[in-house]
């Protein structure tokens, strides 16, 4: 019961600085009071702001160490942006990353996020940082219809012309993303077989949606990074984000962390038990525990691997508090997520 009073507490928090902010609330209400009629307000684009990402920074793309680039995916134009790593050898072929933020997140706030910039530059990798429109993706919750497969058009377009432009080693191709972005890695395993060679989603399970109207074409690698005190996608399952907040009945779902990794792990033709191990704590301690669950022996030498953070929330570890722990949870130190996510990418490729 107090596990569930502190995550109503977090939410009803939330809602009460977000209406706050908007001048919405003229008689304000503690939490265990918060307004009823909130839940009518379109609070989604301001509030997924506040939950799940930072604000586009004002410093310079070069002061970020980003090039930007325009792409014309289906007579739209958008935008994505580049790093390059600092050993980057023209003649030789880099592994490429694509990172994706979380629904009202940007593209140009993720290197400060996640400091995949210093991780690409000691090991070799190129970054592309995507930009959703409207600072959201779309992951397959209407199914493979034109409008619903928009972002992933433009992932394609948007490697299409990286290997255009640079030396791409098209077999070390991988995707991961945060939240939102964490979902649509994973819709882009299903919607574009034979490009990805491992995925990784931080702070998302999987979608109902997809967990039940999608079966993946083929194995392939992925790494989840999930807090079990992540009030925005929740790590047992259950309503996702703004709609968890206000309480709405109609609201997008996850799955369970248990039930997103079985999900792959069966698409690995993994039928072995997991392995669990409990990782060192970081010193000094910050109160939280890394748990490694994984299955291996997957077809095609595929794994799948769950870093559970105990006592972590809706944050990328070692990465930025990007808001205080009493709205996103805590940001683990016991781990580098950026670090262990290109550890588990470098030890997959594809195999034609």
């Amino acid at each position: 019961m107090h596990e569930r009073h502190r995550h109503l507490d977090r939410s009803r928090l939330t809602t009460i600085v977000l209406a706050t902010l908007l001048g919405q609330i003229s008689n304000w209400a503690p939490p265990a009071m918060a307004q009823p009629n909130l839940a009518k307000k379109n609070f989604t684009p301001l509030l997924d702001s506040l939950r799940n990402g930072i604000s586009d920074p004002k410093t310079s793309n070069k002061e970020l160490m980003l090039q930007e680039f325009a792409v014309n995916s289906h007579g739209v134009q958008r935008k994505y942006f580049l790093h390059m790593p600092a050993k980057y050898n023209s003649t030789k072929p880099a592994p490429l990353v694509l990172a994706f933020h979380g629904a009202g997140g940007h593209a140009r706030a993720m290197p400060q996020l996640t400091n995949l910039n210093d991780c690409a530059d000691k090991h070799g990798f190129i970054v592309a940082y995507l930009e959703g429109q409207n600072t959201r993706w779309n992951e397959g919750q209407g199914g493979t219809t034109e409008a619903e497969l928009t972002d992933v058009n433009y992932t394609k377009a948007v490697v299409a012309q990286i290997q255009s432009k640079y030396k791409i080693d098209k077999n070390r191709i991988y995707a991961v993303g945060i939240s939102n972005g964490g979902f649509f890695s994973q819709f882009l395993a299903i919607t574009m077989p034979g490009t990805l060679a491992a995925i990784a989603s931080v702070a998302a399970s999987i979608e109902e949606s997809t967990y039940k109207n999608f079966k993946p074409p083929g194995p392939i690698s992925v790494l989840f990074i999930h807090g079990d005190d992540d009030d925005v996608v929740p790590y047992a399952g259950g309503s996702i984000g703004v709609e968890r907040t206000l309480e709405e009945k109609n609201s997008r779902r996850a799955m369970s962390a248990e039930q997103a990794v079985g999900y792959w792990a069966k698409a690995d033709s993994i039928s072995s038990k997991p392995a669990t191990t409990k990782l060192p704590d970081c010193k000094p301690p910050d109160g939280t525990h890394i748990v490694k669950t994984a299955y291996a022996g997957g077809k095609n030498g595929t794994e799948v691997v769950l870093l559970t953070v105990q006592n972590g929330g809706h944050t990328w570890p070692s990465g930025l508090q990007y808001l205080p722990e009493e709205l996103v949870g805590k940001t683990t130190h016991a781990i580098d997520a950026s670090e262990e996510i290109w550890k588990f990418f470098e030890r997959h490729q594809l195999t034609h």
